[in-house]
């Protein structure tokens, strides 16, 4: 069995109404790094799922802190350990405008919990 190396999703995903989301697939991967930019009022929620139907909150480290959230309201770049989730998803669960540029990627290797 090879190991899959990182799949990142070099282009974002744009979230502009509530409940749209960025999704991932992590099966195989120790890690996950989301990035939230652009011009937006809302906020964005990460979650990950095992069954594909079933979502959790999925507490992220902000790069600027070591204090883990499961929602953001601003931009920036969270990591989390996702070893065992299937998905992993940022979802604009409240949106007041804008448009959120999602960047997603994977990694074999755990992050830095």
């Amino acid at each position: 069995m090879s190991i899959p190396g990182p799949r990142p999703k070099d282009f974002p995903t744009l979230l502009d109404a509530a409940d749209e989301a960025a999704r991932l697939d992590v099966r195989g991967y120790g890690a996950v790094g989301i990035q939230l930019t652009g011009t937006w009022v809302g906020t964005v929620t990460f979650e990950a799922t095992i069954d594909g139907v079933t979502w959790v909150a999925l507490n992220m480290v902000p790069s600027n802190s070591a204090t883990a959230a499961s929602t953001s309201t601003a931009n920036g770049a969270w990591t989390a350990n996702v070893a065992g989730y299937t998905t992993v998803r940022a979802r604009f669960s409240t949106a007041t405008s804008g448009t959120v540029q999602v960047y997603l990627q994977g990694t074999v290797s755990a992050g830095r919990f």
